[in-house]
């Protein structure tokens, strides 16, 4: 599958109910004798916060709940994100770069601030897969050769009318507001797409 094809899209990875979503992982990346740039997730964090920001205003505009509107114009919109380095990380008005590699440099934790925003992790040998099946689902509207392409084993089938593959995907831990979601959500798809382009073209 060409690599165009293969780049994660933000429309093909919903969130829903505020909060709920998942970023599929290529088994490619998690291999070991391949080699990573650490410093992707650092590089895409700015252009995640000014995504981010336009993204939320957008969203914001058409809240019918005035408390969480003004809310969320209070808290994240007053000013458009002004990164700066704290200690030697990245920080937008105090939500902070913090990210953990594998040795072979693939990002497996993205956390912006861990009681307030979340965090992304995966780890193998908690079970962070998700079954999609062929046709795609509400979380990974993949088209049938996309679905394939991500799936970490043999398609298989469940009835007679599911059939399909286990993807490795990112959980959540302490996301609890679309904000948070929305930000960890454009960082790790604009991260993965920067990773499969270095580990694609090599």
């Amino acid at each position: 599958m060409e690599l165009e094809k293969l780049l994660l899209k933000k429309e093909e990875l919903p969130i829903f109910g505020e909060t709920n979503f998942y970023i599929p992982i290529h088994p490619k990346l998690l291999d070991a004798n391949i080699n990573i740039n650490e410093d992707i997730a650092s590089k895409v964090f700015p252009q995640a916060a000014e995504e981010w920001y336009n993204e939320l205003k957008e969203y914001a505009a058409n809240i019918e709940d005035n408390q969480t509107k003004e809310w969320i114009d209070e808290v994240f919109l007053k000013s458009r994100p002004k990164i700066e380095q704290i200690r030697g990380r990245q920080c937008m008005e105090g939500w902070e770069d913090k990210h953990i590699a594998r040795e072979n440099g693939f990002v497996e934790v993205f956390e912006i601030e861990r009681n307030f925003g979340g965090s992304l992790y995966f780890n193998q040998s908690e079970d962070s897969t998700h079954f999609v099946n062929l046709k795609g689902n509400m979380y990974i509207k993949f088209p049938k050769e996309k679905v394939i392409e991500f799936g970490y084993n043999e398609i298989k089938k469940i009835s007679n009318e599911l059939e399909g593959v286990d993807m490795y995907v990112y959980k959540q831990h302490n996301i609890d507001n679309y904000p948070g979601a929305l930000f960890l959500r454009n960082w790790a798809i604009l991260y993965m797409n920067e990773a499969m382009k270095q580990v694609f073209k090599k």
